[in-house]
Order: structure tokens, then C-alpha cells, then sequence
């Protein structure tokens, strides 16, 4: 439609000056001495516009050639930077399609094509993570350096993939050099929180896990349900390192948030250990709770074992408890097994033998045959022992072939 208006409007125009010069009868008189030129009103306009557009023409012919010089450098210099471009783009494409090798040698097209300093140091950077993946650590090293030099020292992504690269070369104590420069200049970058994390995990730090974790939930970098299961992890290398007396395990568990209290895994191994240090009562009770609030295995096989761990107390009222459970869990092999030592330790063997062989008939272990063997060995039954025996050999060795 536009298009239509414009035809229209120049046809309109051409018509008017048709107009103009066939009604006009003026002249121009030009007059220098001794000449003088008389030309119609028509001739003189027609000539001045050619004079007007021909001028026009001839300046910008000029200008032109005056300027050839800077285009000719203006277009070598868009050539570089479109070149610069297509093969970063292949470097980054191979990056991550994993052909390193192809991609360190495009970087290095783009780096001798781009000569800006600014991506000069991003070309540096993923020639060294391409070198680092592709095991070529020297021209990784000499990228790094690289980097440093154009970056003036000072970079967070140059620190923060060195921290990263030296992680996954085991190289935790420069990793965590590497990250102390990231503090620096960002203290609660979540990426280098979780590095941070997975270095503290490796080296079995879990005072510093369980800070970190705390941060990176409250910070929604971590679910709650994976933060739990981080939490309860250094609650564990921090019970089995040991180190504790009684007064400072209890203070320890005191910490703990009544979630954490109940956890299966977490309360057997708190269990374990107050029985060590002699408080039997604060060990019974862990397990307790933590069966009676999410019945589990691990609180369950320690529960059957106080006995051997060292506590004393009243075999046959925890054996009234665990019946209790079986009510239930009736078919509960673990329990089976639990309620059978527990007779054991009350000296109860024929409930003993009647709950163990229970245990086997629902789920035979290799735990069940034994402690059912080693029961009719002290009971002078050797022939029925070593039948059980061997059960728990065979059952053993099949566990491991499937475990190989």
C-alpha cells in the first residue's frame, strides 16, 4: 500500500513539472562582460540541477577515496572478528560434544584471529578446561597462565575453574587455595560452596560438611531431603572417629535435632558408642526411639547385641519389649534373629533355638545359621552346629559372587 502511494505521488509530480515547463515562457539572461548568454527558464533549471547533482557526485567520489584506506581496515578487522567467532563456536561445539583436541586447536584460531583482551582471556579459559579434559595438563597450565596474564591476576571464573580442575585431579589443598581467592571476591558463590562440600566430604571434614550444608539449604542450592542425608552422613564420620568421651558425646547428641535423633543409621551408631563409653541406659534408649519411630534394621541388630557390647540390664525386659515389636512384625526375620540372642542372653536356649530357626525359615542369613550354629555348639550338639555352618559359609560366598 505504501508503495502504491509513493507511484502515485511521483506520477503526480512528473505531471506537474510537465506543466510548469510547457505554461513557462520566462528566461535567464547571464551577462559577463562580453559575453551574455540568454537561456529559457527551463534550460536554466535543467542545467543547474545536473550542475547541483554532478558536484554532489564528484564530493562524494572524494570522499570515497579519501576513506578507502580505513574501509579496507574496517573490513579486515570485521573479517578477523567474524572468523574470531566461527571458531570459538567450533571450539565450544567440540567442547562439549567431548573432542577436546579439536577444541583446544580451534581456540587457538580464534585466539590468533581476535587480538581483544577481554576475549582473549575467555578463549584461555576454555582451552584450558578442553586441555584439562583431553589430560593435556601442559597446555593446560600454559593456558591458565595465559589466562592469569590477561586477566591481570585477578578473575573469578579463572579462580574458580582452577579450584574446580584441581578438585577433579585430587588436588584438594590447591583446590581450596584456588577457592579462598573466590571467597574473596564473591563469599557465598553457591558453586564454590558445593566444591567446597564435595573437597570437605573427600578430605572427612564433618564439622565443615554440616556448616556447608546448612548454607546451601538455607540458600535452596539444596533440598531438604539431600541435606538430610549429607547431615547424617558427617554425624556418622563424626561418631566413628572416636574422639569423644562420654561427656562430649553427650553434649554431641544433645546438638541434634529430634529428626536427626531418630534416624536408624545415626541413633545405632550413637548407640554403639555410648555402650563403648559405659552408658548402657542412654544406648537402650536411643534404640528404642529410634525403633518406635521408624522401625529399621540398624537400631533393630544393635538393640539384639547389648548383651555383647557390654550393657547390662535386665535381659528379660527387653525381651518382653521386642516381643511387643513382634506383634507387629511378625515376619521380621532381623527381629526373629534379635529376639533369639536376646534369649540367648537370658539363658533361654530353646526359645532361642525356636526364634533363630524361625528367622532362617523366613529369610535365610548367613547371621541366623551362625549364631544358630554357634548356640548348638555350646550346647554340645557339634553335628547340627556344623550343618548350620556350612549354611552360613554357602550363604556367604553366594553373596559375595553377586556383590562381584
Amino acid at each position: 500500500m505504501r508503495a502504491l502511494i509513493w507511484v502515485l505521488l511521483l506520477f503526480a509530480l512528473a505531471v506537474g513539472l510537465a506543466l510548469f515547463a510547457h505554461h513557462n515562457s520566462g528566461y535567464a539572461l547571464l551577462f559577463l562582460p562580453p559575453w551574455r548568454v540568454e537561456l529559457s527558464l527551463n534550460a536554466f533549471v535543467l542545467i543547474f540541477a545536473l550542475l547541483v547533482l554532478g558536484g554532489f557526485a564528484l564530493v562524494r567520489l572524494l570522499d570515497w577515496l579519501l576513506a578507502m584506506p580505513r574501509n579496507v581496515r574496517r573490513y579486515h578487522e570485521a573479517r578477523r572478528v567474524a572468523d574470531a567467532r566461527r571458531y570459538r563456536r567450533e571450539a565450544i561445539t567440540a567442547l562439549i560434544e567431548g573432542r577436546y583436541h579439536k577444541s583446544v586447536r580451534a581456540i587457538r584460531l580464534a585466539r590468533e584471529a581476535e587480538d581483544e583482551r577481554e576475549m582473549q582471556l575467555i578463549d584461555s579459559l576454555i582451552a584450558a578446561r578442553a586441555a584439562h579434559f583431553g589430560r593435556d595438563f601442559d597446555t593446560r597450565d600454559q593456558s591458565l597462565e595465559e589466562a592469569r596474564n590477561h586477566s591481570g591476576g585477578r578473575s573469578l571464573a579463572l579462580d574458580m575453574l582452577e579450584a574446580e580442575m584441581f578438585y577433579e585431579q585430587y588436588r584438594n589443598r590447591e583446590a581450596m587455595a584456588a577457592l579462598q581467592r573466590v571467597y574473596a571476591q564473591s563469599p557465598r558463590l553457591t558453586a564454590a560452596l558445593k566444591l567446597e562440600l564435595k573437597i570437605c566430604q573427600q578430605e572427612r571434614n564433618p564439622a565443615r560438611v554440616i556448616e556447608l550444608t546448612d548454607l546451601l539449604e538455607k540458600s535452596d542450592a539444596l533440598d531438604p531431603g539431600h541435606a538430610a542425608r549429607i547431615r547424617n552422613q558427617a554425624r556418622l564420620m563424626q561418631l566413628r572417629g572416636g574422639e569423644m568421651d562420654a561427656a562430649a558425646l553427650e553434649r554431641w547428641w544433645n546438638a541434634l535435632s529430634k529428626e536427626e535423633k531418630v534416624l536408624p543409621k545415626l541413633a545405632a551408631a550413637a548407640a554403639r558408642q555410648f555402650a563403648r563409653l559405659g552408658e548402657g541406659e542412654r544406648a537402650e534408649a536411643i534404640l528404642v526411639d529410634a525403633l518406635e519411630a521408624d522401625w529399621d534394621v540398624a537400631p533393630l541388630e544393635v538393640y539384639g547385641e547389648l548383651e555383647r557390647l557390654g550393657v547390662k540390664g535386665d535381659p528379660v525386659r527387653r525381651l518382653a519389649r521386642a516381643e511387643e515389636w513382634l506383634r507387629s512384625h511378625m515376619n521380621d526375620h532381623q527381629l526373629l534373629l534379635a529376639l533369639g540372642r536376646l534369649c540367648r542372653d537370658a539363658g533361654l536356649w530353646g526359645k532361642a533355638g525356636n526364634y533363630l530357626e524361625a528367622s532362617i525359615a523366613v529369610a535365610a542369613t548367613p547371621v541366623a545359621h551362625a549364631e544358630l550354629g554357634q548356640m548348638l555348639e555350646q550346647l554340645g550338639e557339634r553335628t547340627a552346629a556344623e550343618e548350620h555352618y556350612r549354611a552360613s559359609l554357602g550363604l556367604a560366598l553366594d553373596l559375595l559372587e553377586k556383590r562381584a
